[in-house]
């Protein structure tokens, strides 16, 4: 029995989908059958695996980088092949002028491209991109977010603080406005945008205005509530984006570097996310009573179902095609892991489940 089916008496069983989840390499990963085993004992039904991240920072980047690029989404589509109905794969996609020489125009590009590739060859279905001298609302750009909607891929951002120190101003959540211009776009925010939780939650409020009536999944942006924010703020992070937004808009994401082992994974993660949304809850002036149906069916729509629709439209019911192959594809550039006192400034547990980088 999953541990989160021993949280609560019978009506009240909790599926998990996590919507943010890492990769780092090669060297470092274990085998994808670790995770579906912690996922396994954690009542986990499916995770979004992103492909590593590029140990070059935006500003080193350049366009020899871009066989690494391939490589990581090669990696991460052969990693999730080992169970692709749980284990659901994210591209790395990065339109960064450096990638072509300094030709902005030429990155979109190279990235649209990539994102073919990524959806015909690889069979995957998602992207994660974090801004980098470049906004999501930048026209030159928009080629890219068509082309997403069009394959139906879905599509997750960095959003907030970044801890390279130099891609942050590209990742304020107001700069997302642009992706409404693109009919049949779907993605989320990550962190709930900390430290620009007010305007994430006003950004996602607007949409509100534009819902997609009488469609099971309305918005075509979400928030996952993974660890942007040090706890200080967490909880009142949390209250004000549930009274502020609908039910439907957000979504449970953990933040987890693979691997990680059960015990880990629940007191890290869930027990703190879970904790969290019960406090905030129990502030908010919107929230159903604790104990109530109405509040249990908020807590599976958070940590479940709004996950699960929102992948759905976006991907318009055709599933990942991924092919596990003979040699698993290499990642020399992968980005280290975080340093515990990084990670003990992002989530009250450190821990060796998320990358290092040096402050």
């Amino acid at each position: 029995m999953p541990r989160t089916q021993r949280l609560g008496v019978p009506y009240d069983r909790l599926p998990i989908i996590d919507v943010h989840t890492h990769t780092s390499g090669a060297d470092v990963d274990g085998s994808p059958n670790d995770v579906v085993h912690t996922m396994d004992e954690c009542g986990v039904e499916q995770a979004f695996v992103f492909a590593p991240l590029l140990r070059p920072h935006g500003l080193m980047l350049t366009d020899e980088h871009m066989d690494d690029v391939r490589r990581h989404n090669d990696y991460v589509a052969n990693f999730c092949a080992q169970s692709p109905e749980r284990l659901l794969a994210f591209a790395v996609l990065n339109p960064n002028p450096g990638l072509a020489g300094g030709d902005a125009d030429g990155a979109v590009q190279i990235m649209v491209e990539e994102a073919q590739r990524c959806y015909d060859e690889l069979g995957i279905r998602g992207v994660k991109l974090v801004p980098d001298r470049w906004g999501a609302s930048d026209e030159h750009v928009q080629p890219l977010f068509e082309t997403l909607a069009r394959l139906g891929m879905y599509a997750a951002f960095h959003s907030g603080i970044f801890l390279d120190e130099r891609s942050s101003q590209y990742c304020r959540p107001a700069s997302y406005e642009g992706l409404h211009r693109i009919a049949g776009f779907h993605g989320h925010l990550a962190h709930l945008s900390w430290p620009w939780v007010d305007e994430c939650i006003a950004t996602l409020a607007m949409e509100t205005f534009h819902a997609n009536a009488g469609q099971k999944d309305r918005w075509q942006l979400k928030a996952d509530l993974s660890f942007g924010c040090p706890e200080d703020w967490q909880v009142d992070s949390v209250r004000k984006a549930l009274n502020m937004l609908p039910s439907d808009m957000l979504m449970y994401g953990s933040d987890v570097f693979w691997p990680c082992e059960p015990v880990r994974y629940l007191e890290d993660f869930i027990y703190p996310q879970l904790a969290t949304f019960e406090a905030a809850a129990a502030l908010s002036r919107r929230v159903p009573v604790a104990g109530s149906g109405g509040r249990i069916e908020l807590r599976r729509r958070v940590f479940y179902e709004n996950a699960l629709e929102h992948w759905e439209a976006a991907t318009r019911g055709c599933g990942q095609q991924l092919q596990r192959r003979t040699v698993t594809p290499s990642t020399p550039n992968a980005r280290d892991r975080r340093s515990d006192r990084c990670q003990a400034f992002r989530s009250p547990i450190a821990g060796p489940n998320q990358p290092q980088q040096t402050l």
